[in-house]
Protein backbone atom coordinates (compact mmCIF):
# COMPACT_ATOMS: atom_id res chain seq x y z
CA UNK A 1 0.00 0.00 0.00
CA UNK A 2 1.34 3.45 -0.93
CA UNK A 3 1.55 6.10 1.77
CA UNK A 4 3.46 9.28 2.67
CA UNK A 5 5.81 9.67 5.64
CA UNK A 6 7.19 13.08 6.64
CA UNK A 7 9.96 14.23 8.98
CA UNK A 8 11.79 17.46 9.76
CA UNK A 9 15.24 17.71 8.15
CA UNK A 10 18.07 18.21 10.63
CA UNK A 11 20.75 20.85 10.06
CA UNK A 12 18.76 22.53 7.26
CA UNK A 13 20.53 25.87 7.56
CA UNK A 14 20.88 28.36 4.73
CA UNK A 15 24.56 27.54 4.19
CA UNK A 16 24.11 23.77 4.51
CA UNK A 17 21.48 23.70 1.78
CA UNK A 18 23.57 26.06 -0.36
CA UNK A 19 26.57 23.72 0.02
CA UNK A 20 24.42 20.69 -0.84
CA UNK A 21 22.51 22.33 -3.72
CA UNK A 22 23.98 19.98 -6.35
CA UNK A 23 22.14 17.12 -4.64
CA UNK A 24 18.76 18.87 -4.81
CA UNK A 25 16.62 18.55 -7.95
CA UNK A 26 14.79 21.84 -8.44
CA UNK A 27 12.93 20.68 -11.54
CA UNK A 28 11.05 17.41 -10.96
CA UNK A 29 8.12 16.89 -13.37
CA UNK A 30 5.49 18.30 -10.99
CA UNK A 31 7.40 21.53 -10.25
CA UNK A 32 6.47 25.03 -11.34
CA UNK A 33 8.68 27.06 -13.63
CA UNK A 34 11.65 28.63 -11.84
CA UNK A 35 12.88 32.18 -11.91
CA UNK A 36 9.47 33.90 -11.83
CA UNK A 37 9.82 35.77 -8.53
CA UNK A 38 10.24 39.52 -8.79
CA UNK A 39 13.29 41.24 -7.32
CA UNK A 40 11.06 42.79 -4.64
CA UNK A 41 9.82 39.37 -3.53
CA UNK A 42 13.37 37.97 -3.38
CA UNK A 43 14.51 40.92 -1.29
CA UNK A 44 11.57 40.50 1.08
CA UNK A 45 12.57 36.87 1.70
CA UNK A 46 16.16 37.83 2.61
CA UNK A 47 14.77 40.64 4.77
CA UNK A 48 12.65 38.05 6.61
CA UNK A 49 15.64 35.79 7.20
CA UNK A 50 17.91 38.58 8.47
CA UNK A 51 15.13 39.79 10.78
CA UNK A 52 14.30 36.30 12.13
CA UNK A 53 10.79 35.95 10.74
CA UNK A 54 9.18 32.53 10.43
CA UNK A 55 9.16 31.16 6.90
CA UNK A 56 6.72 28.75 5.25
CA UNK A 57 7.83 25.13 5.16
CA UNK A 58 9.90 23.78 2.29
CA UNK A 59 9.11 20.22 1.21
CA UNK A 60 11.70 17.80 -0.20
CA UNK A 61 10.97 14.42 -1.74
CA UNK A 62 13.56 11.99 -0.35
CA UNK A 63 14.51 10.01 -3.46
CA UNK A 64 14.85 6.24 -3.40
CA UNK A 65 18.07 4.43 -4.34
CA UNK A 66 16.99 3.93 -7.97
CA UNK A 67 16.19 7.62 -8.46
CA UNK A 68 19.43 8.66 -6.75
CA UNK A 69 21.45 6.47 -9.12
CA UNK A 70 19.59 7.82 -12.15
CA UNK A 71 19.67 11.54 -11.29
CA UNK A 72 22.65 11.87 -8.97
CA UNK A 73 20.35 13.75 -6.56
CA UNK A 74 19.26 12.97 -2.99
CA UNK A 75 16.18 15.18 -2.93
CA UNK A 76 13.62 16.73 -5.29
CA UNK A 77 11.80 19.92 -4.33
CA UNK A 78 8.05 19.49 -3.93
CA UNK A 79 7.43 23.03 -2.69
CA UNK A 80 9.86 25.88 -2.01
CA UNK A 81 11.83 26.14 -5.25
CA UNK A 82 11.39 29.91 -5.57
CA UNK A 83 12.57 30.47 -1.98
CA UNK A 84 15.68 28.35 -2.44
CA UNK A 85 16.55 30.02 -5.75
CA UNK A 86 16.14 33.46 -4.18
CA UNK A 87 18.44 32.59 -1.27
CA UNK A 88 21.06 31.05 -3.54
CA UNK A 89 20.89 34.02 -5.93
CA UNK A 90 21.56 36.38 -3.02
CA UNK A 91 24.57 34.36 -1.87
CA UNK A 92 25.81 34.28 -5.48
CA UNK A 93 25.65 38.08 -5.63
CA UNK A 94 22.83 38.34 -8.15
CA UNK A 95 20.95 41.00 -6.16
CA UNK A 96 21.37 43.24 -3.11
CA UNK A 97 19.21 44.19 -0.16
CA UNK A 98 16.56 46.83 -0.73
CA UNK A 99 17.34 50.52 -0.40
CA UNK A 100 14.91 50.80 2.54
CA UNK A 101 16.08 47.63 4.35
CA UNK A 102 16.10 47.96 8.15
CA UNK A 103 17.99 45.59 10.43
CA UNK A 104 15.47 45.41 13.25
CA UNK A 105 17.82 43.89 15.83
CA UNK A 106 20.01 47.04 15.60
CA UNK A 107 18.64 49.85 13.39
CA UNK A 108 21.93 51.71 13.72
CA UNK A 109 23.55 49.11 11.45
CA UNK A 110 22.93 50.14 7.86
CA UNK A 111 22.70 47.09 5.57
CA UNK A 112 20.68 48.78 2.83
CA UNK A 113 21.78 48.03 -0.73
CA UNK A 114 24.49 45.62 0.49
CA UNK A 115 25.21 42.32 -1.23
CA UNK A 116 25.99 39.04 0.53
CA UNK A 117 29.74 39.59 0.01
CA UNK A 118 29.41 43.16 1.34
CA UNK A 119 27.79 41.83 4.52
CA UNK A 120 30.52 39.20 4.87
CA UNK A 121 33.23 41.89 4.70
CA UNK A 122 31.59 44.66 6.69
CA UNK A 123 29.46 42.69 9.18
CA UNK A 124 30.84 39.12 9.42
CA UNK A 125 28.78 38.25 12.50
CA UNK A 126 25.56 39.06 10.62
CA UNK A 127 26.73 36.96 7.67
CA UNK A 128 27.34 34.03 10.06
CA UNK A 129 23.86 34.55 11.49
CA UNK A 130 22.35 34.49 8.01
CA UNK A 131 24.31 31.33 7.10
CA UNK A 132 23.12 29.60 10.26
CA UNK A 133 19.46 30.53 9.82
CA UNK A 134 17.45 27.25 9.97
CA UNK A 135 15.13 26.79 7.00
CA UNK A 136 12.01 24.74 7.89
CA UNK A 137 12.53 21.77 5.56
CA UNK A 138 10.26 18.73 5.69
CA UNK A 139 11.38 15.56 3.93
CA UNK A 140 8.72 13.37 2.35
CA UNK A 141 9.25 9.64 1.85
CA UNK A 142 6.89 7.80 -0.50
CA UNK A 143 6.48 4.14 0.30
CA UNK A 144 5.91 1.89 -2.74
CA UNK A 145 7.23 4.75 -4.95
CA UNK A 146 3.81 6.07 -6.00
CA UNK A 147 4.69 9.43 -7.58
CA UNK A 148 1.01 10.28 -7.95
CA UNK A 149 1.08 10.97 -4.20
CA UNK A 150 3.86 13.53 -4.72
CA UNK A 151 1.90 15.24 -7.50
CA UNK A 152 -1.19 15.26 -5.28
CA UNK A 153 0.80 16.80 -2.43
CA UNK A 154 2.24 19.50 -4.72
CA UNK A 155 -1.23 20.42 -5.94
CA UNK A 156 -2.59 20.58 -2.37
CA UNK A 157 0.31 22.71 -1.12
CA UNK A 158 -0.25 25.19 -3.96
CA UNK A 159 -4.04 25.26 -3.76
CA UNK A 160 -4.00 28.81 -2.40
CA UNK A 161 -1.33 29.97 -4.86
CA UNK A 162 -2.56 31.41 -8.17
CA UNK A 163 -1.11 28.75 -10.47
CA UNK A 164 -1.93 29.30 -14.11
CA UNK A 165 -3.50 26.61 -16.30
CA UNK A 166 -0.19 25.31 -17.66
CA UNK A 167 1.34 25.03 -14.17
CA UNK A 168 -1.70 23.17 -12.82
CA UNK A 169 -1.65 20.81 -15.79
CA UNK A 170 2.05 20.17 -15.32
CA UNK A 171 1.27 18.86 -11.83
CA UNK A 172 -0.96 16.12 -13.31
CA UNK A 173 2.06 14.09 -14.42
CA UNK A 174 1.70 11.19 -16.84
CA UNK A 175 2.68 10.40 -20.42
CA UNK A 176 0.84 13.24 -22.15
CA UNK A 177 2.26 15.88 -19.80
CA UNK A 178 5.73 14.47 -20.53
CA UNK A 179 4.97 14.83 -24.26
CA UNK A 180 3.90 18.45 -23.70
CA UNK A 181 7.21 19.15 -21.98
CA UNK A 182 9.24 17.52 -24.75
CA UNK A 183 7.40 19.38 -27.52
CA UNK A 184 7.92 22.69 -25.66
CA UNK A 185 11.68 22.05 -25.79
CA UNK A 186 11.69 21.89 -29.59
CA UNK A 187 14.00 24.35 -31.34
CA UNK A 188 10.89 26.20 -32.60
CA UNK A 189 10.04 27.24 -29.03
CA UNK A 190 13.58 27.59 -27.72
CA UNK A 191 14.91 29.67 -30.63
CA UNK A 192 12.11 31.02 -32.84
CA UNK A 193 9.13 32.15 -30.75
CA UNK A 194 9.34 35.63 -29.30
CA UNK A 195 7.04 35.35 -26.29
CA UNK A 196 8.57 34.30 -22.99
CA UNK A 197 8.31 31.09 -20.99
CA UNK A 198 8.34 32.42 -17.45
CA UNK A 199 5.03 30.74 -16.61
CA UNK A 200 5.13 27.75 -18.98
CA UNK A 201 3.69 29.66 -21.95
CA UNK A 202 5.59 27.37 -24.31
CA UNK A 203 4.01 24.31 -22.71
CA UNK A 204 0.57 25.85 -23.02
CA UNK A 205 1.02 26.27 -26.78
CA UNK A 206 2.57 22.80 -27.07
CA UNK A 207 -0.51 21.34 -25.33
CA UNK A 208 -2.79 23.09 -27.85
CA UNK A 209 -0.86 21.62 -30.77
CA UNK A 210 -1.10 18.12 -29.31
CA UNK A 211 -4.85 18.64 -28.81
CA UNK A 212 -5.20 19.78 -32.44
CA UNK A 213 -3.46 16.61 -33.66
CA UNK A 214 -5.63 14.41 -31.46
CA UNK A 215 -8.84 16.10 -32.58
CA UNK A 216 -7.91 15.79 -36.26
CA UNK A 217 -6.87 12.15 -35.98
CA UNK A 218 -9.86 11.09 -33.87
CA UNK A 219 -12.64 13.28 -35.30
CA UNK A 220 -11.34 14.96 -38.50
CA UNK A 221 -12.32 18.22 -36.84
CA UNK A 222 -11.16 20.80 -34.31
CA UNK A 223 -12.17 21.44 -30.72
CA UNK A 224 -11.73 24.58 -28.66
CA UNK A 225 -8.18 24.75 -27.35
CA UNK A 226 -9.40 25.84 -23.91
CA UNK A 227 -8.30 24.63 -20.50
CA UNK A 228 -11.06 22.07 -20.02
CA UNK A 229 -10.13 20.20 -23.23
CA UNK A 230 -6.38 20.51 -22.67
CA UNK A 231 -6.79 19.08 -19.16
CA UNK A 232 -9.04 16.30 -20.47
CA UNK A 233 -6.39 15.35 -23.04
CA UNK A 234 -3.71 15.18 -20.33
CA UNK A 235 -5.89 12.91 -18.19
CA UNK A 236 -7.11 10.75 -21.08
CA UNK A 237 -3.62 9.76 -22.24
CA UNK A 238 -1.82 9.97 -18.89
CA UNK A 239 -0.96 6.26 -19.03
CA UNK A 240 -1.00 5.78 -22.81
CA UNK A 241 2.62 6.14 -23.91
CA UNK A 242 1.93 4.92 -27.44
CA UNK A 243 -0.73 7.57 -28.10
CA UNK A 244 1.23 10.35 -26.38
CA UNK A 245 4.34 9.52 -28.42
CA UNK A 246 2.30 9.34 -31.62
CA UNK A 247 0.87 12.82 -31.06
CA UNK A 248 4.29 14.16 -30.13
CA UNK A 249 5.87 12.77 -33.32
CA UNK A 250 3.10 14.28 -35.47
CA UNK A 251 3.53 17.71 -33.88
CA UNK A 252 7.33 17.53 -34.02
CA UNK A 253 7.34 16.86 -37.76
CA UNK A 254 5.32 20.04 -38.41
CA UNK A 255 7.42 22.08 -35.98
CA UNK A 256 10.55 20.98 -37.85
CA UNK A 257 9.20 22.64 -40.99
CA UNK A 258 8.07 25.74 -39.10
CA UNK A 259 11.40 26.14 -37.36
CA UNK A 260 13.21 26.03 -40.70
CA UNK A 261 11.14 28.94 -42.07
CA UNK A 262 11.07 31.38 -39.15
CA UNK A 263 14.04 33.35 -37.84
CA UNK A 264 15.37 33.64 -34.29
CA UNK A 265 12.92 35.40 -31.94
CA UNK A 266 10.73 36.09 -34.95
CA UNK A 267 8.46 39.14 -34.83
CA UNK A 268 5.78 37.00 -36.48
CA UNK A 269 5.79 34.71 -33.43
CA UNK A 270 5.25 37.21 -30.63
CA UNK A 271 1.65 36.22 -29.80
CA UNK A 272 0.42 32.83 -28.56
CA UNK A 273 -3.00 33.23 -30.19
CA UNK A 274 -1.70 32.81 -33.76
CA UNK A 275 0.40 29.69 -33.13
CA UNK A 276 -2.33 27.13 -33.83
CA UNK A 277 -3.29 28.92 -37.06
CA UNK A 278 0.30 28.88 -38.32
CA UNK A 279 0.55 25.23 -37.29
CA UNK A 280 -2.51 24.27 -39.33
CA UNK A 281 -1.19 26.28 -42.27
CA UNK A 282 2.06 24.32 -42.33
CA UNK A 283 0.36 20.99 -41.63
CA UNK A 284 -2.07 21.40 -44.55
CA UNK A 285 0.70 22.42 -46.95
CA UNK A 286 2.92 19.51 -45.84
CA UNK A 287 0.13 16.97 -46.36
CA UNK A 288 -0.48 18.39 -49.83
CA UNK A 289 3.23 18.25 -50.65
CA UNK A 290 3.36 22.04 -51.08
CA UNK A 291 5.18 23.20 -47.97
CA UNK A 292 7.46 25.28 -50.20
CA UNK A 293 4.51 27.62 -50.84
CA UNK A 294 4.77 28.95 -47.28
CA UNK A 295 7.51 31.53 -46.88
CA UNK A 296 8.25 34.02 -44.17
CA UNK A 297 8.07 36.81 -46.75
CA UNK A 298 4.50 35.83 -47.68
CA UNK A 299 3.52 35.85 -44.01
CA UNK A 300 5.05 39.30 -43.58
CA UNK A 301 3.17 40.48 -46.68
CA UNK A 302 -0.06 39.11 -45.23
CA UNK A 303 0.53 41.06 -42.02
CA UNK A 304 1.12 44.20 -44.07
CA UNK A 305 -2.16 43.62 -45.95
CA UNK A 306 -3.96 43.38 -42.62
CA UNK A 307 -2.56 46.77 -41.58
CA UNK A 308 -3.40 48.40 -44.92
CA UNK A 309 -6.91 46.96 -44.81
CA UNK A 310 -7.47 48.39 -41.32
CA UNK A 311 -6.50 51.84 -42.59
CA UNK A 312 -8.77 51.46 -45.63
CA UNK A 313 -11.69 50.47 -43.41
CA UNK A 314 -11.35 53.72 -41.49
CA UNK A 315 -11.54 55.76 -44.69
CA UNK A 316 -13.76 53.63 -46.95
CA UNK A 317 -15.29 50.75 -45.01
CA UNK A 318 -17.20 49.37 -48.00
CA UNK A 319 -13.97 48.99 -49.97
CA UNK A 320 -12.16 47.05 -47.24
CA UNK A 321 -11.85 43.24 -47.25
CA UNK A 322 -14.34 41.71 -44.85
CA UNK A 323 -12.22 38.55 -44.57
CA UNK A 324 -9.19 40.51 -43.44
CA UNK A 325 -11.25 42.57 -41.00
CA UNK A 326 -12.73 39.38 -39.59
CA UNK A 327 -9.25 37.85 -39.26
CA UNK A 328 -8.19 40.96 -37.30
CA UNK A 329 -11.24 40.78 -35.05
CA UNK A 330 -10.89 37.08 -34.30
CA UNK A 331 -7.16 37.47 -33.73
CA UNK A 332 -7.93 39.83 -30.86
CA UNK A 333 -10.66 37.83 -29.11
CA UNK A 334 -11.64 34.23 -28.60
CA UNK A 335 -8.44 32.87 -30.14
CA UNK A 336 -9.01 29.47 -28.48
CA UNK A 337 -12.48 28.95 -29.99
CA UNK A 338 -12.55 26.27 -32.69
CA UNK A 339 -14.68 28.52 -34.92
CA UNK A 340 -12.10 31.32 -34.62
CA UNK A 341 -9.22 28.99 -35.41
CA UNK A 342 -11.00 27.58 -38.47
CA UNK A 343 -11.94 30.98 -39.88
CA UNK A 344 -8.53 32.56 -39.41
CA UNK A 345 -6.92 29.46 -40.90
CA UNK A 346 -9.25 29.64 -43.92
CA UNK A 347 -8.46 33.30 -44.55
CA UNK A 348 -4.70 32.83 -44.18
CA UNK A 349 -4.52 29.70 -46.34
CA UNK A 350 -6.57 31.43 -49.02
CA UNK A 351 -4.38 34.54 -48.94
CA UNK A 352 -1.20 32.47 -49.30
CA UNK A 353 -2.87 30.14 -51.85
CA UNK A 354 -1.92 27.12 -49.81
CA UNK A 355 -3.99 23.88 -49.80
CA UNK A 356 -6.14 23.80 -46.69
CA UNK A 357 -7.11 20.91 -44.46
CA UNK A 358 -10.71 19.75 -44.70
CA UNK A 359 -12.71 19.39 -41.50
CA UNK A 360 -15.36 16.75 -42.13
CA UNK A 361 -16.15 15.15 -38.81
CA UNK A 362 -18.11 16.16 -35.75
CA UNK A 363 -16.67 16.32 -32.28
CA UNK A 364 -18.47 14.92 -29.25
CA UNK A 365 -17.23 17.32 -26.58
CA UNK A 366 -18.76 15.29 -23.83
CA UNK A 367 -16.75 12.31 -24.98
CA UNK A 368 -13.63 14.51 -25.10
CA UNK A 369 -13.97 15.16 -21.38
CA UNK A 370 -14.50 11.56 -20.36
Amino acid sequence: MSYVETSAMKNSTVMFLYAEREEIDLSPPYQRQGGVWTLEKKRLLIDSILNDYDLPKIYFHALDAKSKARTGKRFAVIDGRQRLEAIWDFIDGKFTLAEDFEYQRDPSIDLSKLSYSDIAKLHPKIRVKLDAFPLPVVTVTIHDDDLDLIEDMFSRLNEAVPLNAAEKRNAFGGRLVAAITEVSQHDFFVEKVRFGNGRYQHREVAARLLLIEDSLSEHSNLVDTKKVYLDALAHRYSKNKRKADSLKEAVTSVLDAMSAEFVKKDELLQAQGIMVVYYLLFKGAIEAGQANKITRKKLLNFRQKLAENRELAVKQYASASFDLLEFDRLNQQGTNDASSIKERYRVLASALRVPALTFTGTTDLGQQES
